[in-house]
């Protein structure tokens, strides 16, 4: 057992040796009950911090609970991506047939944004690349300096060098 001293008043010391037991009796009890009695304070305080707070939170979602809860679920199923606007194609009338001036669509697609095909992210005229996933937008041919040249020549205006359509028109 380790030995604790204590300094007293003298009022305080006359008062222990009045008692009938020992001083280190008296002083052994004195120290439990003040040791038991300070966690049960802690312990009523805390459970009075946990009922409070609990109160409050309840409080605070009970009026969320009572609210009612709206699901939507949108489903959007299209066979041939998404358009901005209508095909001119799916503008005519059935039947008819593509006059020689009205494109097989190329020429009046060009003028509207197009849509990707792996993603469906809108692409305006000047993307060649998706800016979404990457892909390729166009069938634009670009040369090794960088410049965009027709499919159809075979030398870049810019640098001269050959293309690569180049070797397939001449055989």
């Amino acid at each position: 057992m380790s030995k604790i001293t204590f300094r007293a008043d003298d009022d305080l010391v006359d008062a222990v040796d009045d008692l009938d037991e020992s001083k280190s009796e008296v002083m052994r009890e004195a120290l439990r009950a003040h040791l038991d009695g300070a966690s049960d304070a802690d312990d009523s305080i805390d459970d009075v911090v946990a009922e409070r707070v609990d109160e409050l939170v309840e409080r605070r979602l009970g009026v969320r609970s009572r609210e009612r809860d709206v699901n939507v679920r949108i489903t959007v199923d299209t066979a041939d991506g998404l358009r901005a606007e209508p095909r001119r194609d799916d503008q005519r009338a059935p039947g008819r047939e593509p006059a020689h001036g009205e494109g097989g669509g190329r020429a009046g697609d060009r003028s509207r944004e197009q849509s990707c095909a792996q993603c469906g992210e809108s692409l305006s005229d000047d993307h060649v690349f998706c800016p979404n996933c990457g892909e390729k937008a166009t069938r634009r041919v670009f040369c090794e300096c960088g410049d965009e040249v027709r499919a159809d020549w075979s030398f870049c205006p810019h640098c001269g060098r050959r293309t690569a359509s180049a070797d397939a028109l001449d055989r």
